[in-house]
This record gives C-alpha cells, structure tokens and sequence, in this order.
C-alpha cells in the first residue's frame, strides 16, 4: 500500500505532499513503473472527490483545472517516489489529499507490460491558514504613508501659494477726503 507522507510547507508557501509506494514483489526498478493520480476532497461544499493531477506510465504529466491563483507541480524523486507540490496556496486549497498509483511491470519472459492492481494511499488533511495581519501589513504602511505624503505635500504647496501670490493682500481702506463728485442730472 503507498503511504502519503512528508506533509511540509517549504519556502514560499509551497506544500509538498510526498506519495511513495513499497511493492513487494520482486522486480528491478528498470522493469517497474507506476501512473500515479492525486486526488482532492474539497470538505467545505459538497464532499466530492476530484483529480487534481496525474502521472501517466511514461512520464506524461497532466493538470486539472483548478482555482485561478495556485499552481501544481508533479516532481519524480525515485522509482517509488513522486511529490505533489501545491504552490501558491489558498483557502480553496484545504482539504484531504490522497494518491492512487497503478503499477506496471515489464514481463521478462513476453517482454510485455501488465497492469497491476490500483494502491491507494492513506488521505491526508492540509489546512491553510489566510494571514491576516502578513497579507493586510504593506498596503496598509504603503496607504498611510501615501496620505501622509499627500497631506505634508498640500500643506507645503498652500503655504507656498499663499506666500508668492497674496502677499498684498492686506486691506487699505479709502481715504474720505477723496471723494469724486457725482453729477446727477
């Protein structure tokens, strides 16, 4: 039975999700290959089981659709070993994941290859956790500081205006002694 294991969050918010598988039989690795799928089971929404990814006999790699901001790699480590890496994480993300891998032997004796039975893995709950505080921080300082920028800048230009443009502006009441004669017919 392959075991899903290696549940790990790397750099950058890529979760690594290992899927080896121990088979008993005796064959060389040359003479053994697996198609291996991941599954996900969405637990908010309806428990429905969708295939994320999967790896074909020969190496072919297909991707589902999936959500529009993370992404998914299918990474070989040895013959017994693949890795689903989940990059770019989000909420839609959490769930419980599990690998289905289909061995196939090479025959020594007809030199052909036969499918074995499917091995399924155990499933496995990954959680993400949206970071509030991390994802809200430098919008925020970039926000006040533009304010406070704009705010100092208004100020400075105001006060700059006032100085160059009104600065005889102080009222200068008319003199009574000058007064014009109005004739009125």
């Amino acid at each position: 039975m392959p075991s899903l294991s290696g549940l790990a969050e790397g750099a950058d918010g890529i979760w690594n999700l290992l899927c080896k598988h121990e088979v008993t039989a005796l064959h060389r690795s040359d003479d053994l290959v697996y198609e291996v799928r991941w599954l996900f089971t969405r637990l908010r929404g309806g428990e429905t089981t969708t295939q994320v990814a999967s790896v074909d006999r020969f190496g072919v790699v297909k991707k589902e659709a999936r959500n529009s901001s993370s992404d998914i790699s299918i990474e070989r480590k040895d013959t017994h070993t693949y890795m689903l890496n989940i990059h770019g994480t989000q909420d839609s993300d959490s769930g419980e994941y599990h690998c289905i891998a289909t061995p196939w032997y090479l025959s020594a004796s007809t030199g052909a290859w036969t499918q074995a039975g499917e091995l399924t893995s155990s499933r496995v709950f990954l959680t993400v956790r949206f970071a509030v505080w991390e994802s809200l921080k430098l919008p925020l300082l970039y926000g006040v500081a533009a304010s406070v920028g704009v705010g100092l800048f208004s100020l400075v230009l105001g006060l700059v205006c006032a100085q160059c443009c009104c600065r005889n502006t102080a009222h200068t009441p008319r003199s009574r002694n000058k007064l014009m004669d109005l004739e009125m017919d």
